[in-house]
């Protein structure tokens, strides 16, 4: 079955993030669902919505739950969510971006710690500076 994916952000984000990865790879490999969470929504509310949702696809492999923003509502909400479904495992990675989640579809078959650990790396490895002048780690000709 495979680790399942739950993109909690704010607004359209990880809709748009979701349409953009899917679009590239030509399919989902991997069960996704996204909850949008807008200024005017209410934590409990945004929580039964995440719960309704882990529920429709509850795996034996995992949830990778991926946040925009740590601290905010949508990284609140799947702290909350985690401790609300003790039964399944869940790991949550925060500031998700169009390479992290291209990296999870792409290696959608790994288990959930190394299915989070790919997220991580690839956030750091994406990030480069184009400007040779810079004395900057990550600077460079690399896209």
């Amino acid at each position: 079955m495979g680790v399942a994916l739950l993109l909690i952000t704010h607004d359209e984000i990880g809709r748009s993030l979701l349409d953009t990865a899917i679009n590239m790879m030509g399919v989902s490999p991997i069960l996704s669902k996204n909850l949008v969470i807008t200024r005017h929504m209410d934590i409990e509310q945004g929580l039964e919505q995440a719960k309704q949702l882990c529920s429709e696809m509850t795996s034996p492999d995992g949830i990778l739950i991926m946040t925009d923003i740590y601290g905010s509502t949508p990284s609140n909400i799947a702290t909350r969510l985690q401790d609300s479904i003790p039964e399944q495992d869940t790991i949550i990675v925060t500031g998700i971006n169009l390479p992290m989640l291209v990296r999870v579809m792409n290696y959608a078959r790994l288990s959930l710690p190394e299915l989070a650990q790919k997220a991580c790396s690839s956030a750091v490895d994406s990030i480069f500076i184009i400007d040779e002048s810079l004395n900057c780690p990550h600077s460079g000709n690399k896209i």
